[in-house]
C-alpha cells in the first residue's frame, strides 16, 4: 500500500530554537566526520561517505557555509564552474541566457569514461527511447532546481548536490556513475533567484527573526517568484514564451531523461510534499504506470526523510493535469516527473505551528530527496528504462487506432500567426508538414489550401502530446484543477484546424524548410500617392509602431475601399493602415526604406497610385482616421497582479517594440497624466487607486485619454465610466436558488452540503483556465484585422462585465453556447453566455475599453493579442454611439 501521510517523525524536526534541529552530539556524524552543528557541511551530508579533499567545498568558493546566506546566481555559477574545473566527473555547458543575460547552466555528471564519449551515449540513448529498442548505455536523470526565484532552498540545495556528485568517494558512487548520466540544472530562474537573494540577504540581522510578518518575508512587489517579465516559468514548459524555457526544452529533447525532478517551496506552515499527488487529478493521457512508478520512487524519499526526522506527506495536494509544468511535461514523454514542495522559511528563520523552520533545514530536505531520487533510479533502473522505451512504442500503436489520423491547420489571412504555431509545435519535436493538396473542412469553413496550411500526422512519437494540444475536452473524472484546464493551440493562436479520419495520398507534403520572404512589389512606382499596410498579419502592429516611432504619419481605414495600384485595382478591408506620401516630413527615399523593412517582415505593403478610388471611400476621406503615436502607462505595484502586468509589459516590449512607462501605484497621484496617451489597468490595479486618483483619471479620460482595463479592473471601469443598462438583472442572475448545474431547486428540499465536500464544491465554482467562444462585430475598430466572426478567448475568472445601454459598444460578446474546451460548471457557463466580453465607449473626448478577460495570457494567446493592440492603435477611431430611438 502506498505511503500514508504525515508519518510520525522524531523530535529532531523543529522546535523553537533553531539549534534544537541538530542531530544529537553523540549521534552518527554526517559525512563521516565529527558530529556537526546545523548549517555546517557535515550536517547536510550523508553519514559514512568520504569526500575527495582535492575538490573544493562550497565554503571555499562562497566564503560561508551553505544556508548562512541565500546564494546569488553569480555565486552559483562560480561554484559550478569551479566544480567542473576540479572534478573529472563533471562537464558544464551553457544552454541559454535569461532576459537579463544571466547564463543558464547544465552540468553533466558521470564517470570520466562516460564523459569522454558523452555525445555518443546521448545519441544512442535518444535513439533507443524513440525507437523503443534495448540499450546497454547509461540511464539519464535530470535534476532541476529553482524555477521560482523565491523558493530558494532548491538552488541552494544544488550547491550540495553538485559537491556530492563531484566529490563523494566509494564503490557505490563509482558504480552508479558508470551506469548513469546525471544532468543538473542548478537554477531554472536566475533573474528571480537573484532578485530574491538580494531581498532576503539585505534584511538578515545577526540575530535571526522568525516573525512571519518580518520584512525579510514581505518582498517588495513583484517579488522574486517570477522571471524578468514577471512570468511564472513553471507554466512555460508547454508555451515556450521565454528564453529560459526554450533553452531548457532543447536540452530536454536532446537527452530525454527517464526521471526529472522539480524542487519547489510552499507555505511555511506545512511540512514536505512529494508526488504522487491527488490520484484522481492526473491527465487522462498519462499512463497509470507512471503513477505506479512515482509511488515506488516515493518510498525511497520516505525512507530518507525518516532517517533525518523530517515530516512529509503525499497524495493530498497538487495535480498532474496541465502538461506545461516541470513535473508534468515529462509525463507526456515517458519520463517520471516528480514535484517536491518544501515548507518555506522565505528568509533565514520562520516561526510556524511546528515550532519553527530554518533555511538550512529546508535545504537539507531538498538535498536529501535529491539523493533518494538517485537511490530510486539505482534500485528501479530496469523498470524505469523499460517503461520509457514502451511509452513511445505504445504511443505509435495507439495512434494507428485513433479516429483522427492527422490535423490540418492554418489561418490563411495571417501567415505570421500560423508560422508561430508551427514554430511552437516544432520546438516540441512535433513533425509538421506542408499541406500537399486542398482539404475541404465542412461546417461552413472554406477549407485549407496548399501554401497556407500545415499538417501534423498523428503517427509519430509525440502522439499523446498532439492529442493534448489539439483536442477539445470539457469533462473529466475529477473537475478540480490546480492550474488551467485547457490549452488548445488552435484556439490560443486563433488558427482554424480540422481532424482528418484518414491521411489520404498527397495530403502530407514536405517538412518545413527555410521560408522564402514575400516577393513584394516595387514600393516607389511612378505617381505613388501613398502606401497601404495590411493589418491582418500578426506583426503589423509592431511594424506600424516602428513607422510611428520614426515619425511617419499614418491613418486607419474605418470603412473598406478598392484602390488603384500599379498593376490594376485591389480591395482593402477595415483596419488597413494608409501612409500618405504627401503629408510626410521624411524624405521620400527614407520613407521608402522604412516601408521596405516593413515588407521584409512579411507584412504586405501596397503602393497606391491614385487617391480617387473606384469603390468605397477615397484616400482623403475622413473615414481614414489618424493613427497617433502611443505613449502608454502601465500601473504596477501595490495590489496589481504582477503576472498580468508582466504579460502586458512583455507584449509591448518584446512583440511591439513599444516603450511603456511602468508607474508604481504609490506615485500615480503625483503624475502629470498629460504625457501619456493610454493608461493600462490590469487585474487589481483599480483597487490600488484612491478616490482622488480615480477622479483625476476620469478627468484625463474626458480630456482625451484612453483607458484600457482588463479583468477585475474592467468591471470597475465599466461601472465607473460606461453607460449602464436599465435592467442589470435581465439574465435572471440571483433570482432563484440554483443547484449544481444551474437548475432551480426547492430550498426546503435542498440538503445541507457536507463540510468535507467544501473544497471540491468550491473548486467547481471556479473557472480554472477555460476556453470560451465569442462573437465579433467585424465593423468595430477593436476587431480590425479579424476575418471570422468567431473568436476563442481564454477565461480564468467568474467575473461578468456589466451590460451597457449602448448596443453598439460591445464589439465582442460571448455566444449563447460559449464553452469550447476546459472545465466550467453549467451554472457558470449559463451566467457567462451572451454577456459582453469587451465594451468600448467614448467618455468625453476620451475612450474607455473594458476587457473582462486577459488577452495576453502567458504570452501565448496570439489570437487575442490583436484586441489589445487595436485598443492601443485604433481607440481614437471609435465613434460616439448610443441606443437608437
Amino acid at each position: 500500500m502506498l505511503l500514508h501521510t504525515l508519518l510520525i517523525a522524531s523530535a529532531l524536526l523543529l522546535v523553537p530554537a533553531a539549534a534544537a534541529q541538530n542531530p544529537a552530539p553523540d549521534g552518527p556524524a554526517p559525512g563521516g566526520g565529527q558530529a556537526a552543528e546545523e548549517g555546517e557541511l557535515g550536517w547536510y551530508l550523508p553519514p559514512g561517505v568520504a569526500y575527495d579533499p582535492s575538490v573544493p567545498k562550497p565554503a571555499d568558493v562562497l566564503g560561508w557555509e551553505v544556508g548562512a546566506w541565500h546564494v546569488r546566481h553569480d555565486q552559483l555559477v562560480e561554484w559550478f564552474r569551479t566544480l567542473a574545473e576540479a572534478s573529472p566527473r563533471m562537464q558544464l555547458s551553457e544552454y541559454g541566457r535569461t532576459h537579463e543575460e544571466r547564463p543558464l547552466l547544465l552540468a553533466a555528471v558521470s564517470s570520466p569514461a562516460n564523459l569522454a564519449r558523452l555525445e555518443e551515449i546521448r545519441e544512442a540513448h535518444v535513439r533507443s527511447v524513440l525507437e523503443g529498442t534495448q540499450s546497454e548505455g547509461p540511464t539519464v536523470v535530470w535534476m532541476g532546481y529553482g524555477v521560482h526565484g523565491n523558493e530558494s532552498s532548491a538552488s541552494n540545495a544544488s550547491l550540495l548536490f553538485g559537491y556530492h556528485m563531484a566529490a563523494a568517494q566509494g564503490d557505490e558512487i563509482e558504480r552508479f556513475l558508470e551506469q548513469t548520466v546525471v544532468l543538473i540544472d542548478p537554477c531554472i530562474n536566475p533573474d528571480g533567484l537573484s532578485r530574491f537573494a538580494q531581498w532576503a540577504n539585505m534584511h538578515k540581522g545577526k540575530v535571526l527573526v522568525g516573525d512571519p510578518r518580518h520584512r525579510e518575508r514581505d518582498e517588495a512587489w513583484p517579488g522574486g517568484r517570477t522571471n524578468h517579465y514577471w512570468f511564472d516559468l513553471n507554466r512555460d514548459w508547454l508555451l515556450q514564451t521565454h528564453p529560459e524555457s526554450r533553452g531548457r526544452l532543447r536540452q530536454f529533447h536532446r537527452w530525454l531523461p527517464c526521471v526529472l525532478t522539480d524542487f519547489h517551496e510552499m507555505g511555511g506552515d506545512s511540512t514536505y510534499f512529494f508526488q504522487p499527488g491527488i490520484p484522481s487529478r492526473r491527465n487522462p493521457l498519462t499512463p497509470e504506470e507512471n503513477v505506479t512508478l512515482t509511488g515506488r520512487i516515493a518510498e525511497y524519499h520516505a525512507e530518507a526523510l525518516d532517517k533525518i526526522g523530517s515530516l512529509y506527506y503525499t497524495e493530498e495536494s497538487f495535480d498532474d493535469f496541465y502538461y506545461g509544468k516541470g513535473s508534468t511535461y515529462p509525463d507526456v514523454h515517458g519520463c517520471i516527473g516528480i514535484l517536491f514542495e518544501q515548507a518555506s522559511s522565505r528568509g533565514h528563520l520562520r516561526e510556524n505551528s511546528y515550532g519553527g523552520i530554518s533555511f538550512p533545514f529546508t535545504i537539507r530536505n531538498q538535498f536529501t530527496t535529491s539523493l533518494s531520487t538517485l537511490r530510486a533510479v539505482e534500485g528501479m533502473r530496469a523498470d524505469l528504462e523499460d517503461y520509457q522505451r514502451r511509452f513511445f512504442r505504445d504511443a505509435r500503436a495507439e495512434a494507428a487506432e485513433h479516429p483522427v489520423q492527422a490535423y490540418v491547420f492554418g489561418a490563411a489571412e495571417d501567415p505570421g500567426r500560423t508560422a508561430r504555431m508551427v514554430d511552437l509545435l516544432e520546438r516540441h519535436q512535433v513533425a509538421v508538414h506542408q499541406l500537399g493538396k486542398e482539404i475541404e473542412a465542412g461546417e461552413g469553413h472554406p477549407g485549407f489550401a496548399p501554401g497556407m496550411a500545415w499538417v501534423v500526422p498523428m503517427q509519430q512519437p509525440q502522439f499523446r502530446l498532439l492529442r493534448a494540444l489539439f483536442e477539445r475536452r470539457t469533462s473529466w473524472p475529477d473537475n478540480t484543477f490546480y492550474d488551467v484546464s485547457s490549452w488548445s493551440f488552435p484556439e490560443s493562436f486563433n488558427v482554424p484546424s480540422h481532424g482528418l479520419a484518414e491521411l489520404a495520398s498527397g495530403v502530407l507534403g514536405a517538412r518545413r524548410s527555410e521560408e522564402q520572404g514575400p516577393e513584394g512589389v516595387p514600393l516607389n512606382p511612378p505617381k505613388v500617392v501613398g502606401w497601404v499596410v495590411d493589418w491582418h498579419h500578426y506583426d503589423a502592429p509592431r511594424e506600424v509602431q516602428r513607422l510611428l516611432a520614426d515619425g511617419v504619419r499614418a491613418r486607419v481605414a474605418t470603412k473598406p475601399f478598392r484602390c488603384r495600384v500599379a498593376d490594376g485595382e485591389q480591395s482593402f478591408e477595415r483596419g488597413s493602415v494608409f501612409v500618405p506620401a504627401g503629408i510626410q516630413d521624411l524624405e521620400r527615399d527614407e520613407l521608402v526604406r522604412l516601408l521596405t523593412e516593413v515588407e521584409a517582415s512579411g507584412v504586405q505593403v501596397t503602393p497606391a497610385v491614385s487617391g480617387l478610388t473606384p469603390d468605397g471611400v477615397d484616400l482623403g476621406s475622413g473615414s481614414l482616421m489618424a493613427v497617433e503615436p502611443i505613449a502608454p502607462l502601465l500601473l504596477v505595484g501595490g495590489g496589481v497582479s504582477s503576472g498580468e502586468a508582466g504579460e502586458v509589459w512583455h507584449y509591448l516590449d518584446e512583440r511591439l517594440a513599444m516603450p511603456v512607462s511602468l508607474i508604481d501605484a504609490d506615485s500615480f497621484g503625483r503624475l502629470d497624466l498629460g504625457r501619456y496617451t493610454h493608461v493600462i489597468l490590469v487585474n487589481g490595479a483599480s483597487g490600488a487607486l484612491d478616490s482622488d486618483e480615480r477622479e483625476n483619471l476620469g478627468r484625463w479620460i474626458r480630456g482625451g485619454g484612453v483607458l484600457v482595463a482588463t479583468k477585475g479592473s474592467s468591471v470597475w471601469a465599466a461601472e465607473e465610466f460606461l453607460s449602464k443598462a436599465k435592467d442589470q438583472d435581465k439574465k435572471g442572475k440571483g433570482s432563484d436558488a440554483k443547484a449544481a448545474g444551474g437548475k432551480p431547486v426547492d430550498a426546503a428540499e435542498e440538503a445541507s452540503p457536507a463540510y468535507g465536500d467544501y473544497s471540491v464544491l468550491r473548486a467547481e465554482e471556479r473557472i480554472a483556465g477555460t476556453i470560451f467562444r465569442t462573437r465579433l462585430d467585424l465593423t468595430h475598430p477593436l476587431t480590425f484585422g479579424y476575418t471570422r466572426e468567431s473568436l476563442p478567448v481564454f477565461r480564468n475568472s467568474t467575473s461578468i462585465l456589466p451590460e451597457g445601454s449602448d448596443p453598439f459598444a460591445a464589439p465582442v460578446r460571448y455566444t449563447d453556447e460559449p464553452l469550447v474546451s476546459g472545465f466550467a460548471s453549467e451554472s457558470n457557463v449559463a451566467e457567462i453566455a451572451g454577456t459582453p466580453a469587451v465594451r468600448a465607449e467614448r467618455v468625453g473626448r476620451g475612450v474607455v475599453v473594458a476587457m473582462i478577460d486577459n488577452p495576453n495570457f502567458r504570452g501565448v494567446w496570439y489570437g487575442t493579442n490583436r484586441l489589445f493592440s487595436n485598443a492601443l492603435f485604433f481607440a481614437s477611431a471609435i465613434q460616439r454611439t448610443g441606443p437608437l430611438k
